[in-house]
Order: structure tokens, then sequence, then C-alpha cells
């Protein structure tokens, strides 16, 4: 029993990584799903009518404001999940824009050889 609860406890540094990484893709997955859904929700809103015997609904420009508000908004999420990606995606590499430089600059120093 003691056993278990210790296996339990031990993941490694790349199991989390990997884990956090597949919780980014799917957060990534379902973010278009999110943002067709909440674009489609004013269709099964009421329509506002002329006639003033009819109360309730809502209206065409209160539609589109929705509309743009729902855009920016996922133009705004969608932006600072890209900073977010990219920060973690820094941490786990363990280094910055340059790491990616100093690969191909080992790789070049070991072809010269």
């Amino acid at each position: 029993m003691a056993q278990g609860r210790g296996n339990r406890y031990s993941g490694t540094r790349s199991e989390r990584q990997t884990y956090r990484r597949r919780r980014l893709m799917d957060i990534s997955r379902l973010l278009p799903v999110l943002g067709a859904l909440l674009l489609a929700l004013p269709l099964l809103w009421p329509e506002a009518s002329a006639h003033p015997a009819t109360r309730g609904g809502v209206s065409m420009s209160a539609a589109i404001i929705y509309i743009f508000a729902v855009w920016i908004g996922l133009i705004a999420t969608c932006f600072v999940f890209s900073l977010a990606v990219q920060r973690w995606a820094n941490h786990w590499t363990g280094g910055g824009p340059d790491a990616a430089g100093t690969e191909g600059r080992a790789g070049d120093r070991a072809g010269d050889s």
C-alpha cells in the first residue's frame, strides 16, 4: 500500500510538461467551438417586432453589437492564449528565442569538424 502512494506522486518533470502541453492543445481545439457557439447564440434570440403589441425580443442593433463584442473577445482571448503558450513553451524548452538559434549553430560546428 505504501508503495502505491509513493508511485502516485513520483511523476517526472517531462510527464508534467506533457500533461500541460496536452491541456493547452485541448484549449486550442475548444476555442473555435466556443466561438462558433457564442456567434450562433443570436439565432436563438426572439426577434423584436415593429408591432407595439409584441414586447420583448432583441433588436437587430443589439444582436450586431453582441456579435462584434464576441468577435473582439475571441481575438483578445486568442492573443492572450498565444502569449501564454509562447511563455510556457520557452519555459519548457529552457530557452528563449535564441535557444533555436544555438541548436543550429551547434550542428554547424559539428559538421565543420
